[in-house]
């Protein structure tokens, strides 16, 4: 009995050394030495329905995607790779290589983001699909999991050991459900700039992975329009490389680049109609002028390699690739169509037609578009800024308006001065700090303080107090009940509740409502009011003043001594191009990073200006208003007025405008 115990208790141990060793290597083993295209060549098959080049998966097609790829696997110390890559050149197919890899030898909490949820499902039947059925080695993972619960659907796919999340980046509450390892956010430049009110997606979704410390990211898209492309902005703040080819004749390494104004680059001779001849594209080398034929471009990228322009960025943790539509391999995209493609580009814009020319840059350069439309240069106008004090208005004007923008912790003020022509003078910028919830009756309330700041006393040159016709405060914020509150208080004293809109065509001023309600729900018709300001309008008009160069009808006048960062916010946004369900519309947008505080006042300190008409006074009214600023003549040179003729009838302050009130003040 005893040898038979001591034969069982050895049995056991052996079982259950085994089953140890088979848990180790299952749950604490690290992750195999494969790397991304390891993986890939031996496990990856390309559909019919994902590629037009069905079959095993072979890096030696694109060899630049070697790399960046590489950079994703398990063991590879690299944070986040950026590819700012040109259609057709293979960028998707290296992002689902990554995201393979990860089921397979890393398994954990994996999400990918699409710009929307339209698009992830397409993208999820389109291509992850495929992706996992045509590997035996995922499918045999993820089939376990659907065979026995079915928790795998269209937006979420369950495997052994982890999670694939599908999201749209332009759902808010997909992106912050669920903690991730491993992220990859696919055409980047085509996510909302805000979705549901909180902010950039791309953000919300890198907030996913901070408690994970092996984090991976990978970030890909085309780039869109400059100083607002994400792409563009993550490949600047990395290592930013490019790929190099050597010239099949000399060996010399080189950047392929277009080249439409250097010696070397994509060449082309013209047939009568000036349009490319096909047969005539080549490439000239950059080191010694060597004609270099499409049919090299197999054995160019073979040898190719990556050189970083700012290499060891970030500590080597994050990683950017940039590669146009030049490296494209032979059956793709071609060097002839890339030559027709930007004749009729060119083209296009003879015609007035930028479209063609932004699909070009974007989809085959990898570079983003400059927008033509409306733009000011903040040097522009801080070189001509003239040497006048603050808060002293300057002969050509005659009235005030006073804009007040609200902040979570301050009130933004801009004071202008207005002139004949639509003349503008920022007289004074300033601003008050504290909570704007406080009332005004509390100390330290920041409304308190803007009291006394309208009560103030502006002068002009002559020392002649200038009148202030309104103040704008913009309702749109945090604090709309204490703005309500505020205007009141003192509307009486031309104070006025506004809330910009971004829509085209609106007016500068539209038509109030009434927001105080009586007990009964009915509007106070003598309440406060909301005035509309249609800001995409006034941003229009104030660009087009600002590059008004001399004086004269309407032009701006700032004074030098005004801080640096007036220039540069009243400056800050720009007019782009945005296509919405393939329509183009223009809209004004900031770019990421910068205030525009300034241009807001702007916007309100117009509005205000509006309000009062003065874009419509006649040259009476403009006389009147300068006859009161003009300095006191000495004593020796008045003259005695001319008794009026009998019966004269006094003169009434004429009516300005659809609104009641005489110029520059008064009951209204």
């Amino acid at each position: 009995m005893e040898e038979l115990a001591a034969s069982v208790e050895q049995e056991f141990d052996e079982a259950s050394t085994a089953l140890a060793h088979d848990l180790v290597r299952e749950f604490l083993a690290p992750p195999p030495r494969q790397t991304v295209t390891e993986w890939a060549e031996a496990n990856r098959y390309l559909s019919t329905v994902e590629s037009a080049e069905a079959g095993p998966y072979r890096s030696s097609r694109t060899p630049y995607t070697k790399e960046p790829q590489d950079c994703m696997s398990t063991r590879s110390p690299v944070e986040e790779v950026v590819l700012m890559w040109a259609s057709q050149t293979g960028k998707t197919a290296a992002l689902l290589n990554c995201i393979g890899a990860s089921i397979a030898n890393n398994p954990g909490p994996v999400m990918i983001v699409w710009p929307t949820n339209t698009v992830a499902k397409r993208n999820s039947r389109q291509r992850i699909a495929p992706l996992l059925n045509g590997s035996p080695q995922l499918a045999a993972r993820v089939a376990a999991n659907r065979s026995r619960d079915k928790a795998n659907t269209t937006m979420l796919k369950e495997f052994d050991g982890g999670i694939l999340v599908i999201a749209g980046a332009n759902s808010a509450a997909d992106l912050r459900s669920t903690p991730v390892r491993d992220l990859y956010l696919d055409e980047v430049d085509n996510f909302p700039l805000d979705v549901d009110g909180e902010g950039d997606p791309s953000k919300l979704a890198e907030a996913r992975q901070t408690t994970y410390s092996r984090r991976k990211r990978l970030k890909t898209s085309t780039p869109t329009t400059k100083d607002f492309s994400r792409i563009e902005a993550a490949f600047l703040a990395s290592d930013r490389c490019y790929f190099h080819v050597p010239c099949p004749h000399c060996g010399a390494y080189q950047r392929l680049e277009l080249g439409t104004s250097t010696p070397h680059g994509l060449k082309w001779d013209k047939d009568h109609a000036g349009a490319p001849i096909p047969t005539s594209v080549r490439y000239v080398c950059v080191a010694n002028g060597c004609e270099i034929k499409e049919h090299h471009k197999r054995t160019m990228l073979a040898a190719g390699v990556w050189v970083a322009e700012q290499p060891g960025a970030h500590g080597g943790r994050v990683r950017g690739f940039h590669l146009s539509g030049l490296y494209s391999p032979l059956g793709w995209l071609s060097w002839r169509t890339i030559a027709a493609e930007w004749f009729e580009a060119n083209q296009a814009v003879t015609r007035g037609d930028l479209s063609l020319l932004r699909v070009f840059i974007n989809t085959r350069l990898a570079e983003t578009f400059e927008e033509q439309g409306d733009r000011a240069d903040q040097n522009v106008l801080r070189k001509r800024a003239a040497d006048i004090p603050l808060r002293v208005v300057q002969a050509d004007f005659s009235i005030m308006t006073l804009a007040v923008d609200v902040q979570a912790d301050r009130l933004h003020l801009g004071l202008w001065a207005w002139g004949r022509g639509m003349t503008r003078q920022l007289v004074d910028r300033t601003v008050l700090y504290g909570d704007p919830a406080s009332p005004e009756s509390e100390e330290g309330s920041p409304w308190a303080a803007l009291t006394k700041y309208r009560a103030a006393a502006v002068h002009n040159v002559h020392d002649k107090p200038v009148e202030l016709l309104s103040t704008a405060i913009d309702s749109g914020g945090h604090h709309t009940q204490a703005v309500y509150a505020y205007a009141r208080a003192h509307q009486h004293q031309h104070v006025l509740a506004v809330k910009g809109q971004s829509q085209a065509g609106k007016p500068i001023m539209g038509k109030p409502t009434p927001q105080d309600v009586n007990w009964r729900g009915e509007k106070i018709k003598r309440g406060v009011k909301l005035w509309p300001v249609g800001a995409d309008t006034a941003k229009a008009e104030i660009y087009g003043r600002l590059r008004v160069d001399k004086p004269g009808a309407g032009f701006v006048l700032f004074s030098k001594h005004l801080p640096a960062e007036v220039f540069e916010q009243i400056t800050s946004e720009r007019l782009v191009t945005r296509y919405v369900k393939g329509r183009a519309r223009l809209e004004w947008v900031l770019p990421g990073g910068k205030r525009n505080e300034d241009l807001d006042c702007a916007v309100y300190a117009l509005a205000a200006a509006m309000w009062g008409g003065i874009d419509r006074w006649r040259d009476a009214d403009w006389q009147r208003l300068e006859k009161r600023l003009l300095p006191e003549k000495p004593a020796d040179e008045k003259k005695p007025e001319p008794a009026p003729p009998p019966q004269q009838p006094v003169a009434v302050p004429r009516r300005v405008g659809r609104r009641r009130g005489t110029i520059g003040g008064g009951s209204r």
